[in-house]
């Protein structure tokens, strides 16, 4: 049912604006381009009000490995905890705005999980970022020397389907948003949302636009309960514990203890439902991300972080080497395509002590390579 709001002018008068339709589907899609804010980030959460970068409208989507676009997302943001945001638009009169468009997302979020490289959406967002089209990662409180940490977290949170959904309409049905609901309080890793922009208009042409979030209700927001930035080492061992049992503790208890003794610092992640952490090594010259260890609802992995090896590690040359010493660890197989991305491996092949010590040997000359590195180009760079 149509409704009015009033508004009291400069002049004391009030102004009635009556709730309207949205011309076409474009000009609502254009309005969430240039102003992402209208997405309510204080409404999804009110104590840490998500922050937006837009990193393409109208995104292709492969259904397989290297294939071409089968869908187009109409937007794709990222908040500030590196949160990919699938942002579909449709208005009231459109009658897929009901139960075909749930099956559309959850066809985007299946594939884009699989088959978007971090490579490309990075790619989409600097083109965005030249054209003036969106906000700098700067805006959202990431600085410029945690870019790459940045982007391959947004890689990690698709690999484990740490995404946000959210359907947008000028009017949200009830049945759609009973479907929003039910789908957001089952899933804990991604969220669900609707976003109702209501669009109303005065006889001389004065618009608002009034946000209102669905979905985020009590058992919702419980089954999410687990904010950013609680993960430290009790809770991720906890974590890894409950899933992988005693002996993948043991085994990320010494990678921790190794890799403090070699001068790193660990990064705790900020994962929802399951922890991470990533031994960074502090250089003179650059900062080192040197593997991420996470949790996954079935097992721990290992993921290499080939992509964003500095130097003296940044050539093929250098990292097939590494390539090859990882592979003197039994069962380790690295694919020589993934040299300039984040390849991964179960923990288990790492469990066997002699194994562990292979593994750690490689960062602890990796460490050396670089201090070395350092102490010869510092003074030219």
């Amino acid at each position: 049912m149509y409704s009015s709001i009033f508004v009291i002018d400069k002049d004391n008068k009030f102004v009635e604006m009556k709730q309207t339709q949205f011309e076409t589907e474009d000009i609502f899609q254009e309005i969430i381009e240039k102003y992402p804010n209208i997405l309510a980030g204080e409404q999804i959460n009110p104590n840490d009000p998500r922050r937006w970068i837009l990193v393409s409208r109208e995104i292709g989507i492969p259904s397989e490995a290297n294939g071409g676009n089968q869908w187009f997302l109409d937007h794709l943001f990222i908040d500030q905890d590196a949160v990919p945001t699938f942002v579909e638009v449709k208005r009231s009169t459109d009658t897929r705005v009901r139960r075909e468009v749930v099956a559309q997302m959850l066809d985007y979020a299946a594939n884009a999980t699989s088959y978007w490289e971090i490579d490309t959406l990075r790619e989409c967002y600097e083109t965005q970022l030249e054209q003036e089209k969106t906000l700098s990662l700067e805006t959202i409180g990431m600085s410029a020397s945690n870019e790459d940490m940045f982007w391959g977290n947004v890689e990690t949170n698709l690999k484990v389907g740490k995404i946000r959904l959210m359907f947008v309409a000028d009017e949200i049905p009830m049945s759609l948003q009973r479907i929003i609901e039910f789908l957001n309080e089952q899933m804990t890793e991604t969220e669900v949302l609707g976003l109702e922009i209501k669009h109303y208009e005065s006889i001389d042409g004065m618009k608002t636009l009034v946000p209102k979030i669905i979905g985020r209700t009590s058992t919702a927001v419980q089954a999410k309960k687990n904010e950013k930035g609680t993960w430290d080492e009790e809770s991720f061992l906890n974590d890894v514990l409950n899933i992988s049992g005693e002996q993948a503790v043991k085994t990320c208890k010494k990678l921790i203890q190794e890799f403090e003794s070699f001068g790193c610092r660990i990064w705790w992640g900020r994962g929802r439902t399951h922890g991470s952490f990533i031994p960074t090594y502090d250089g003179r010259i650059a900062s080192h991300q040197l593997c991420s260890i996470y949790q996954t609802d079935k097992t721990t992995l290992v993921e290499l972080q080939f992509q964003h090896f500095k130097e003296p590690f940044v050539s093929v040359e250098a990292k097939k080497g590494l390539k090859q010493k990882f592979e003197t660890i039994p069962g380790l197989i690295i694919d020589e395509q993934r040299l300039n991305k984040r390849p991964s491996f179960d923990l288990s092949l790492i469990f066997n002590e002699n194994h562990l010590k292979l593994f750690l040997e490689i960062y602890k000359e990796y460490i050396e390579r670089v201090k070395e590195y350092e102490a010869t180009n510092r003074e030219s760079l």
